[in-house]
């Protein structure tokens, strides 16, 4: 006998067994929820380390995936992940926030370029952003676009699409 939920129901449902957390007081690096274990291996492998803080099944653009909160040298990081284990994209959370900061606390170089280049006119609003460098990597056979600040530090890892792939 097939049960028929009304869909409000369903979706309370959904809302409260979707959302999966990794538990804080686990080692370091342990996922001890029910998720694939392909899925399991490339979140550990990316956390490299690191915390799993949170797990949560998405569905993008009709395809099931999960994201995971990764914690990792004081850094927090958005890994996105789809069932066979292939890592989609992994983010450092915030990293295109910029900080403000007073004119003072720039480097000499930038504070006279403004000063040029204003012409005279106050220089105001100074604010900081992350220097990004990129480049594509091949790994595990997937091609990907690696983006890492001045320190080496990775802002964001994305899968990209092969022209071949999808055919």
């Amino acid at each position: 006998m097939k049960l028929k939920l009304p869909a409000p129901l369903c979706l309370a449902l959904l809302a409260v067994c979707l959302p999966v957390a990794a538990q804080d007081d686990k080692a370091a690096n342990t996922i001890s929820v029910e998720v694939p274990a392909a899925v399991k291996t490339a979140i550990q492998k990316e956390a490299d380390g690191g915390r799993v803080v949170e797990l949560n099944r998405v569905n993008e653009d009709g395809k099931q995936q999960y994201e995971a909160t990764v914690s990792h040298e004081g850094l927090e990081y958005a890994v996105r992940v789809d069932l066979r284990g292939v890592v989609i994209r992994v983010e450092l959370k915030n990293y295109n926030d910029a900080e403000d900061q007073s004119p003072s606390q720039l480097p000499a170089a930038v504070r006279d370029a403004f000063k040029k280049l204003a012409r005279g006119g106050p220089v105001e609003n100074t604010r900081r952003q992350r220097l990004a460098f990129t480049c594509e990597a091949r790994i595990d056979g997937h091609r990907y676009a690696l983006t890492t600040d001045e320190q080496g530090r990775l802002l964001k890892k994305e899968l990209q699409q092969d022209e071949n792939e999808g055919k």
